[in-house]
Order: C-alpha cells, then sequence, then structure tokens
C-alpha cells in the first residue's frame, strides 16, 4: 500500500515547516562583498551551531544543517528583511544559499505555476523559500511543493498493511505521518516497549544514552540467539557502535518503524527484508525483553 499526507498534516506543515525567522549561510566569498548587515545579525557558524535558540529541531529540520557546506557566517533576519533588498542583492545572497546546499530550496519542477511566483527568489532554476514569501504564495503552491517535497526526496509511501494482531497501541500511528518535526526512530521504539502507556514518548527527538537507559529499565537485554519474537528491537550499529536505527517487531517478520526526525518521514509498517536492505551496512543488535527469553 502507499500513504500520502492528509489534508490536515499539510496545514500543519504549511504553517510550521518555514521557520519564522530567515536564515541566510554564507561563505567568505559572499562576506567579502557588500552587504547591508546593519539590520540582521551576523553569526559565525561555529557560534551558530552551538547557539541554543538555532539548534531548536524546527531550524534544523527545515534548514537541512547535516547538509549545509561551505558556510563561515549565518545571517539572521526578520523575515522582512530580504525582500526590503535591492534584486541584485538578493540574487547575491540567494546564490549562495544555493551554494551552501542549505534547506528550503527546491527545484523549480517542483512546481506547476511559475508565473505565480516571486521571480526575484528563482535562482539558477530554483526557488529560493522564505518566510514572507512563504506566506503570500497561494495554499494550492504550497500543497503542491511539501507534495513534491515528500514523494521525490524523503519517502515513497510504501508500506505494509498493519496485521489484525497488530496491538492497538500502534493503529493510531502505523502508516500516518506526523504533524511536528523531531520525533526519531528511538522515540518510537521506546513508545511501542511501554505499549502505548507514554504517548508523548513518540514525539520526542531522542539520543542514544537516554534511550538505552530507557531499554534498561523496561529489562530490555541484548539477544544473542536466533529468530525474531514479537516485541524484540532491532538496533543498528556504526562500526563506532553508536545506533544508527532501530525498529520495533510486531511479529510475522514485521516492524513498527520511521526512518528520520523530520514531518515528511512516518511511521511506517514494513516488511523485514525491506527494513534490513536499507540498512545493511550496518550491524544490526537484537534486544529482547527479559519476560521472553
Amino acid at each position: 500500500m502507499r500513504i500520502k499526507p492528509t489534508k490536515n498534516h499539510l496545514n500543519a506543515w504549511i504553517e510550521n515547516y518555514v521557520p519564522d525567522k530567515d536564515l541566510f549561510f554564507l561563505t567568505k566569498v559572499y562576506l567579502n562583498h557588500e552587504i547591508d548587515i546593519s539590520d540582521v545579525l551576523l553569526m559565525p557558524i561555529d557560534e551558530f551551531l552551538s547557539h541554543s535558540t538555532y539548534k531548536q529541531i524546527d531550524y534544523v529540520n527545515s534548514y537541512l544543517y547535516w547538509n549545509i557546506k561551505h558556510a563561515q557566517y549565518v545571517i539572521i533576519a526578520d523575515k522582512k528583511w530580504i525582500g526590503s533588498r535591492s534584486v541584485e542583492e538578493q540574487v547575491f545572497i540567494f546564490n549562495s544559499q544555493l551554494q551552501c546546499a542549505r534547506g528550503l530550496v527546491v527545484p523549480i519542477t517542483f512546481l506547476d505555476e511559475l508565473g505565480k511566483i516571486p521571480q526575484n527568489y528563482i535562482v539558477n532554476k530554483h526557488l529560493i523559500i522564505q518566510r514572507e514569501m512563504w506566506d503570500l504564495l497561494d495554499f494550492a503552491i504550497k500543497e503542491q511543493i511539501l507534495n513534491k517535497m515528500v514523494y521525490e526526496w524523503w519517502d515513497n509511501g510504501e508500506c505494509e498493511a498493519p496485521p489484525s494482531s497488530m496491538p492497538s497501541f500502534l493503529k493510531p500511528y502505523a502508516n500516518t505521518f506526523g504533524y511536528k518535526q523531531g520525533a526519531n526512530c528511538l522515540a518510537a521504539v521506546l513508545y511501542a516497549i511501554s505499549k502505548g502507556k507514554q504517548e508523548w514518548f513518540i514525539h520526542e527527538w531522542l539520543h542514544q544514552k537516554t534511550f538505552l537507559e530507557k531499554l534498561s529499565q523496561y529489562d530490555y537485554q541484548e539477544f544473542l540467539g536466533d529468530g525474531m519474537g514479537e516485541g524484540d528491537i532491532v538496533i543498528w550499529k556504526d562500526k563506532n557502535a553508536t545506533i544508527q536505527h532501530a525498529a520495533y517487531h510486531i511479529g510475522d517478520g514485521l516492524y513498527f518503524n520511521k526512518h528520520g526526525q523530520t514531518i515528511f518521514n512516518p511511521w511506517k509498517i514494513l516488511k523485514e527484508e525491506q527494513l534490513y536492505k536499507e540498512w545493511d551496512h550496518l550491524k544490526p543488535v537484537v534486544y529482547r525483553s527479559v519476560k521472553n527469553l
């Protein structure tokens, strides 16, 4: 089966996907040119990446920090600032966003009606998305961009129908998208082993140490035997023993899974072969509840 975001999901994404403050990433080459920065903050990239405000998940996921390259400085601006710049200065700044591989930049192939897009926000066949221009776009255009983004960049929606034996606490989430940024695979697993009693777990952005501590509290231990049982967990680790992914086995070779921490990564039911193929470059480790040993 193939899932897609609902109208409610798209409404929530349209409202929250583009942060209220604009960020512009610059290399030293761009900074050496004349840009009027009297009304903005200019922050060195190392200070920016450690800043408590800009480490928030909405900024991280929308601007795709993990993809950014070559940037030495970041302009932090009110959403109206870029619209007050000359067209030449806008194009100059937008070109830097392309070169730095920043998020909120999409190819114009995502759009059917280019005539409805402010032309100064289109650079080298890419649309540079900023908050004020996003607010002014037609709803249908925003919807189109987000739908294209999901299927062409993040997830094709392919998944398995939930079996009738699947635990009831997973049914509200299986094969659905989220409304907010940040929920990751580790949170999905902890929600599952809590048997749905801690629903807020599933919306968290969890890290390795917290995850492993919670597994211990729920009496899960590494299992060295053969086969997978209902309620078992598979964790994939890299060569440094760092957890890169985890999934919850619901039985019959099917898993409750979430790839990634963005709103575009749904919770899905996947077959074992598909899941293991995705992570076959890493080492799988099985954890089992002591009650089932």
